[in-house]
């Protein structure tokens, strides 16, 4: 219960020159994670779209067309599973949360590369937009398996090993 408003802490509450809160993904390692974030996020009465294996495909192409042209209106909760085994093309510029560590190391990238970076051309730097380009990856000692394939043995070490960093900028 209060992972995810810490997880809303980190990645700020900046709105967009139009007056809009900027547009998250918050990427759920598991279903379990998805199941507990989706009854959070109903709870605490902030809007959002899912999509996750079970998702049907006019309800997936309804979120993907509303994230690509800016209209989200809150976050996009999106299952590991679901990016496992549909590969969806997620356009558009978002924020990125991640509420664990993707068990597979490539989803990743590909999530920041389709998301944060805003596509080809354009960034938060070009576009001036608030929030976008931010990538917020939550983790703990338990993740340190998924965490040493995504940055390696030494900086996962370092990242759990209980230093008083909170934060860890990758260049």
């Amino acid at each position: 219960d209060r992972l995810l408003p810490a997880l809303l802490r980190a990645m700020g509450d900046r709105s967009t020159p139009a007056g809009r809160r900027p547009q998250t993904l918050l990427f759920a390692p598991s279903y379990f994670d998805f199941v507990r974030l989706r009854s959070l996020l109903h709870s605490e009465d902030i809007p959002f779209t899912a999509i996750s294996e079970y998702s049907e495909p006019s309800d997936v192409a309804r979120a993907r067309a509303a994230l690509g042209k800016g209209e989200m209106d809150g976050m996009l909760l999106y299952t590991e599973r679901a990016h496992f085994f549909r590969r969806h093309l997620l356009r558009g510029r978002a924020r990125v949360a991640f509420y664990g560590v993707p068990a597979y190391e490539h989803f990743y990238p590909e999530i920041v590369q389709m998301l944060a970076g805003g596509g080809a051309g354009g960034g938060a730097r070009a576009t001036g937009g608030a929030g976008v380009g931010e990538v917020v990856a939550l983790f703990c000692r338990f993740d340190w398996q998924p965490l040493r394939r995504l940055v390696g043995d030494e900086r996962a070490a370092a990242m759990v090993g209980g230093g008083s960093a909170t934060s860890f900028l990758f260049q």
